[in-house]
C-alpha cells in the first residue's frame, strides 16, 4: 500500500484501501481511527468505523464487522448523510457476503436514493454497483447501466474511478 495512514485527510479514506489485503486495510483505518474521533469533532468517527468493519467483513469476521456497524451507528452525528450512506453500503455488503436473506438489498437501495438526494455521485454508483450484484438476472443490467451513466457523468472524479 505505500500509504501513510497518520497523513491521509479523513475525507480521502478511500485512498487508505488495498482490497488485495484486507487486513492492512483494517491496520490503516484503526491507525486513523482516534484522528477520525477527533477531527473536526468527530465528524469522521462512524465513517471510519464503516471502512474498519467492511475490511473485518472481507476477512469473514462477520460477528465482528456487526459489531463495528453497530458502534459506527452510535458514532452517526445529526446530519451526517455521508456516513450514514456509509453505514447503509456496509450494513449492505456485510448481508451479502454473509448471505443473509435479501442479501443486503434494502440497505443498498437505501444508500442509493439517499445518496442521490445529496449529490454523493461516487457512493451512489457504489449502491448502484451492489444493487446489480444481489438483484436477480433481469435486473442486474439495469443496476450496472445507471452506475455507469452516473460515473460518466459525474463531476466527481471518484465516482468516475
Amino acid at each position: 500500500m505505500g500509504l501513510d495512514a497518520s497523513s491521509i485527510p479523513l475525507d480521502e479514506l478511500d485512498a487508505l484501501w488495498d482490497f488485495d489485503d484486507p487486513a492492512a486495510s483494517e491496520a490503516s483505518f484503526r491507525a486513523v481511527l482516534p484522528r477520525a474521533r477527533d477531527e473536526r469533532d468527530g465528524a469522521f468517527e462512524a465513517e471510519t468505523l464503516t471502512q474498519l468493519a467492511r475490511a473485518q467483513g472481507l476477512q469473514h469476521r462477520f460477528d465482528e464487522a456487526a459489531a463495528t456497524l453497530d458502534a459506527a451507528a452510535r458514532a452517526l452525528r445529526p446530519g451526517d448523510a455521508r456516513g450514514r450512506i456509509r453505514l447503509l453500503l456496509e450494513r449492505g455488503r456485510l448481508a451479502n457476503t454473509s448471505r443473509e436473506p435479501g442479501r443486503g438489498r434494502d440497505l443498498f437501495l437505501g444508500a442509493w436514493e439517499l445518496a442521490g438526494s445529496v449529490d454523493e455521485d461516487a457512493l451512489a454508483v457504489d449502491a448502484a454497483h451492489m444493487l446489480g450484484i444481489v438483484e436477480p438476472p433481469d435486473e442486474t443490467w439495469s443496476w450496472n447501466g445507471r452506475a455507469m451513466a452516473l460515473a460518466r457523468s459525474s463531476a466527481d472524479p471518484r465516482a468516475r474511478r
